[in-house]
């Protein structure tokens, strides 16, 4: 019993959660997305708009079983599953819009860049990428449709990160069977910045600069170097100054780290193998990130994501690990697999890393740097 007691002291508090989100509460009751009723599966049983919110926000939080969640509400597992789903589409119906969602203008890009310049010394860089595995039960029938590399089921989730460890985008569905290297390319993101069909800024020059670099994401090595996708240089024969460059990209794109981190130590559901429906897990995924971004930015952000949960960095570059590394088993979230064959980047795409190489070598060197590699 003081182990179960000590293990829902470390999770987040759903009456915190509650607290912050009694305008969901409100808008939902009011236009209908969670109201009092019967459910499907549920009985005579009229279940109000606060039993099914918080129902749904202890599953997050904690994780805990619908056996377990079914003898604490007196709600049948099949009725808990059909409310899980509907409150996390009711979150991201009225939640969405406001809190996940791409920046619309070039105006707000820029924005985006500029704290990445001021926070990450990285110019020109308006997001961290990173994908998933979430470990799920494959439904009956589907035979190895979404069996991964890890010899696990799952469906993949792609993310971008923004500089203030904030979730800009996501998109969740593609099967685990696909290669991970063919997942970036089949979401929408990456199609909006194929087709130019995204308000992007314009290539500008670098702070001190005099050649024009085009905005750009940072990833990791599972994904393929392009002109506007910086990726590290090989770990074979580097250089110093590819090393240096190895460093600043890795301060960039641990902002996504971070941003798993989080949501994987706050929202317990993401610890174990989930069993629900993949449209389902589709829903409760984005309810996560949405409520992740909500609690980010409300007044109470510090106690969703206290002082040291996240890595933080000294004023001599030096990194403190934070809490979420030690408190966050590995197989929260499985990684993208690194292809074992290189892509064939473009010579544009080289010549753009070449350029921030140089830079960050030169007129933007930091005086830790060269300790770091």
């Amino acid at each position: 019993m003081a182990e179960r007691k000590g293990r829902f002291k470390r999770c987040l508090s759903v009456l915190f959660v509650l607290d912050q989100l009694e305008e969901i509460e409100d808008r939902a009751s009011k236009r209908a997305d969670i109201t009092p009723r019967q459910v499907p599966k549920g009985g005579n049983k009229v279940i109000s708009a606060a039993e099914r919110l918080t129902l749904t926000l202890r599953f997050l939080a904690t994780g805990e079983t619908f056996r377990s969640l079914s003898f604490q509400f007196r709600i049948s597992r099949a009725a808990i599953s059909y409310i899980v789903k509907e409150v996390c589409q009711a979150i991201e119906k009225r939640l969405g819009p406001k809190f996940l969602a791409l920046p619309s203008s070039q105006e707000e890009w820029q924005a985006i860049a500029l704290k990445f310049e001021e926070r990450w010394n990285f110019p020109n860089c308006l997001g961290a990428i990173d994908g998933k595995h979430i470990v799920m039960e494959p439904p009956a029938g589907s035979g190895s449709f979404y069996y991964n590399y890890k010899n696990t089921n799952s469906i993949v989730l792609m993310t971008m990160a923004g500089p203030d460890f904030e979730c800009l985008y996501a998109d969740i569905g593609t099967n685990g069977r696909v290669s991970d290297g063919g997942v970036w390319n089949k979401c929408s993101l990456s199609q909006a910045i194929e087709g130019g069909t995204i308000s992007l800024p314009p290539p500008k020059c670098l702070p001190h600069g005099v050649q024009k670099l085009p905005h750009i994401f940072v990833a990791d090595d599972a994904f393929a170097l392009k002109t506007n996708l910086m990726k590290p240089y090989p770990q074979k024969g580097l250089d110093a100054e590819k090393r240096v460059y190895n460093y600043r990209h890795s301060r960039a794109r641990r902002i996504v780290e971070n941003l798993f981190g989080i949501v994987a130590n706050r929202w317990r559901v993401f610890r174990g193998v989930i069993q629900l429906a993949p449209s389902s897990i589709e829903s409760l995924v984005i309810a996560a990130l949405i409520l992740h971004n909500f609690l980010r930015k409300s007044s109470s952000g510090n106690q969703y994501c206290p002082s040291g949960l996240l890595d933080t960095e000294l004023s001599n570059g030096e990194r403190a690990e934070g809490l979420w590394r030690q408190e966050t088993p590995d197989n929260s979230f499985l990684p993208l697999a690194v292809p074992t064959t290189g892509h064939n980047a473009s010579k544009d795409a080289k010549l753009v890393r070449d350029t921030f190489k140089a830079y960050f070598v030169n007129e933007c060197a930091v005086e830790w740097q060269w300790d770091k590699i």
